[in-house]
């Protein structure tokens, strides 16, 4: 289920499938001279990033190998599975040494358990995308993060691999000054604010003077 929506990310992200293998699928996207790569793959074992390193140059096709790009603009994906979520304090040596290695490609660790699968039974990508973009979801997904729910698992596709781009949604702007208006008027700061906004470079001493007898009036109310 990880590895479909991620293949339809990529895909939405105009990445186009080159080669495959039963463990690995390469990934190619060209725009003008640019050219970036991606590789999805099944981490069954965790391993050292030398013996990862090797694996997935072992399967590349010989047409990625052979481009310069590729070692310099290649995201390596790795799907791996949990059975439960509470498992990753086990391996998390072992997943940052592999993210963190810095040579053939940038990697990225997904991990997903049981619980998170059974969330987003039948889901697409574009269904993720729906997901991300619920704000009514994101205030639950604040309460509680490490709750395997449909946002949980598409929050964290989201921040593990940042090439994908998050979902804009246009909204109005509304003014700083209506917002400060606002805020004092709720903190029953109007007549202090007033006072304030009559502040120049000349009037300093009188203003503190102002504010100073508003404070003691409404201390002694």
């Amino acid at each position: 289920m990880i590895n479909k929506i991620i293949d339809e990310a990529l895909i939405a992200h105009k990445f186009t499938r080159e080669h495959e293998t039963d463990l690995t699928r390469f990934y190619k996207r060209e725009s003008g001279s640019a050219i970036r790569f991606a590789i999805l793959h099944k981490l069954d074992e965790l391993t050292s990033p030398a013996e990862l390193n090797a694996a997935i140059n072992q399967t590349a096709p010989d047409s990625f190998l052979s481009d310069p790009a590729f070692k310099k603009n290649c995201d390596l994906i790795c799907i791996h599975h949990l059975n439960k979520l509470a498992e990753f304090k086990n391996h998390e040596e072992q997943i940052f040494a592999i993210e963190e290695d810095p040579h053939f490609f940038k990697k990225y660790i997904l991990y997903y358990s049981d619980t998170e699968v059974a969330a987003i039974q039948d889901y697409s990508f574009d269904r993720l995308v729906t997901t991300i973009s619920d704000k009514s979801q994101f205030s639950s997904y604040k309460d509680d993060p490490l709750a395997a729910t449909q946002y949980s698992v598409a929050a964290k596709i989201f921040i593990k691999l940042p090439f994908l781009e998050l979902p804009f949604t246009k909204g109005e702007l509304v003014s700083l000054r209506l917002q400060a208006c606002e805020a004092v008027t709720e903190e029953g700061l109007d007549a202090t604010y007033d006072i304030i906004q009559k502040l120049t470079s000349n009037n300093i001493d009188e203003l503190v003077k102002e504010l100073i007898a508003n404070e003691l009036e409404n201390s002694t109310n």
